[in-house]
């Protein structure tokens, strides 16, 4: 009796460590829940594509914020004039470019809003000076036509003039004479580079200014040095001066002298 306890016994353990066999799915079926689960994907995949050709066209909005009414009313005129497929175009850049080819943006960002639609938000670009009488620039140069003409009257705006490829150059120049001047209490007025890169300088103080294109920031220089110096009680009878020597320059005056000539012998060495 024990003998066949044991031999039941040794039976169950063997049964135990045998291990267990899973039933293989056959080919069919593999390829049964293949076909679903790409069949589901496709299904997906059409109904998105049919929500976006059916989705109606997306809004565009033109944020004011930073903007004149002018500028705005200019943005919005020309947004408005474009359409949008759907909320998720791709097409955000192109109209990104077209804000920019605004003459008076200087940033465009186009953002999407659940609630508002595609945001359109611009910045203007700032102006520090006008350009001949119908232009206007800003501090890197840039010579832009302003969406309002009263921007062409302001009164603290100095004016420049040249060559429009040379206007970044222009621009240098008179922030660099300012820098030079501005202990004398003398700002820029009206600036000019001829074709033949000659500049005229008018001051505020109404001192007028030629020189060449030679040694030009030396002389300039030199000329502040002397205004706040050695000619300081005569800045106000001077009337102009001429930088266009390589060892001296002219002055022309107010009283009764009609010119005065320094050299290097008389005056200082330009």
């Amino acid at each position: 009796m024990a003998q066949t306890v044991d031999d039941v016994a040794e039976l169950m353990d063997s049964k135990a460590d045998r291990p267990k066999r899973s039933l293989p799915l056959p080919n069919s079926a593999k390829y049964f829940f293949t076909a679903i689960v790409v069949a589901l994907l496709l299904l997906i995949l059409a109904m998105g594509a049919k929500a976006l050709r059916d989705a109606p066209p997306a809004t565009i909005q033109v944020s004011s914020q930073g903007l004149s009414p002018v500028q705005y009313q200019s943005l919005q005129q020309t947004m408005s004039r474009q359409t949008v497929s759907s909320f998720f175009t791709n097409d955000l850049q192109s109209l990104r470019d077209i804000a920019m080819g605004l003459a008076w943006v200087d940033q465009v960002s186009v953002t999407r809003d659940w609630q508002r639609g595609i945001v359109i938000t611009a910045l203007p670009k700032q102006a520090i000076a006008n350009f001949g009488t119908e232009r206007l620039v800003d501090a890197k140069g840039e010579v832009f036509v302003p969406v309002d003409n009263n921007d062409l009257r302001q009164p603290q705006f100095a004016t420049l003039q040249g060559d429009i490829e040379q206007a970044p150059v222009i621009m240098q120049q008179m922030q660099q004479i300012n820098d030079w001047y501005a202990p004398l209490e003398m700002q820029v007025e009206d600036i000019i580079l001829t074709p033949r890169m000659t500049w005229l300088v008018r001051f505020d103080t109404g001192l007028r200014v030629i020189v060449d294109n030679e040694n030009t920031a030396q002389k300039l220089l030199s000329l502040s040095q002397l205004l706040a110096a050695q000619l300081h009680d005569r800045r106000d009878e001077m009337q102009s001066v001429d930088l266009r020597y390589k060892n001296g320059f002219t002055i022309a005056w107010n009283v009764r002298q009609e010119s005065d000539t320094a050299s290097t012998d008389s005056a200082a060495n330009l």
